[in-house]
């Protein structure tokens, strides 16, 4: 273990690349309760942006504005990905000094900006990671009176992420980055069946539970299915409800979403990606 890891003080965000910014925000808003806090346009990638938070996790729906313009970073990956989850976003003091202890542990990294870069998925384990010394702009969590709360009595009865789901091919790549270069904790580290025999790691990054899933056959099954295509590693956001009926409810009966069982790295349900854009949300009961 390196003597010195970068300090990681929190995950800021999850971004879902999408074709429809504007489809996009309004999902969240209507199936998840998400509340909007900020949008804009960064001309350096040619892009679109919002900014919400799901009860205490924010996500950024993110869209070229010229899809077809494939000279910029972000227009080539949401090409090559297509709609799905990107990336997520981890808080560091300094970036540039964070950009250079990456770089001396042999990690590529890439897309720059000196407050805020990429460190690549072959470094870290598969994942996409956005690593960023900057708060985001207007953001509620910096006001000193933020309460994650602010989703309660929507219909969805969401009362905060669970952890981020990832499935890698790499499992001891992940466990090196994230405990060794990064200063992650592992909470647990066992087997799964969930959705698919293998390995589970389950680590705390900052104030967030992400897990590592490295199926045992990469060739088959809904994990195999997910490493043969193009992806940044994340494969859901997995949040916890108060009322799993209720819940149930809302997307099916209200929103006419499509639920399902299949594929779920959780013991819970998710709504199919094919109804929110190719992210995968998937619940957990809060009480469990």
């Amino acid at each position: 273990m390196a003597a010195s890891r970068v300090a990681v003080s929190r995950v800021i965000h999850t971004i879902h690349a999408t074709t429809d910014i504007y489809k996009c925000r309004l999902l969240y808003q209507d199936a998840l309760g998400g509340l909007v806090f900020s949008e804009n346009y960064f001309p350096a990638e040619d892009r679109d942006a919002a900014l919400l938070y799901v009860t205490d996790h924010m996500v950024e729906p993110m869209a070229p504005r010229n899809p077809e313009d494939l000279s910029k970073p972000y227009a080539r990956m949401a090409a090559r990905i297509g709609q799905a989850f990107h990336s997520f976003e981890i808080k560091v003091a300094d970036g540039k000094a964070a950009s250079a202890a990456f770089r001396e542990a042999g990690c590529t990294v890439a897309s720059d900006y000196g407050v805020f870069f990429f460190v690549k998925p072959e470094s870290t384990g598969g994942v996409l990671l956005e690593v960023c010394e900057l708060g985001m702009p207007n953001d509620p969590y910096d006001r000193g009176n933020w309460n994650p709360a602010v989703g309660a009595g929507h219909a969805c009865s969401v009362s905060g992420l669970d952890h981020i789901g990832c499935v890698t091919r790499d499992l001891s790549g992940a466990l090196r980055f994230f405990t060794e270069v990064v200063d992650g904790e592992v909470l647990a580290d066992e087997r799964t069946k969930l959705p698919q025999p293998g390995r589970r790691v389950l680590l705390r990054v900052g104030d967030t539970r992400v897990a590592f899933i490295e199926p045992d056959d990469k060739a088959s099954g809904p994990l195999g299915t997910f490493l043969a295509k193009e992806q940044n590693g994340i494969y859901a956001l997995v949040w916890k409800v108060a009322d799993p009926e209720q819940a149930r409810r809302h997307f099916a009966e209200k929103l006419k979403m499509q639920l399902t069982g299949e594929g779920c790295v959780s013991d819970g349900f998710a709504i199919d990606p094919e109804d929110f854009l190719g992210a995968r949300h998937e619940f957990v009961p809060a009480s469990r």
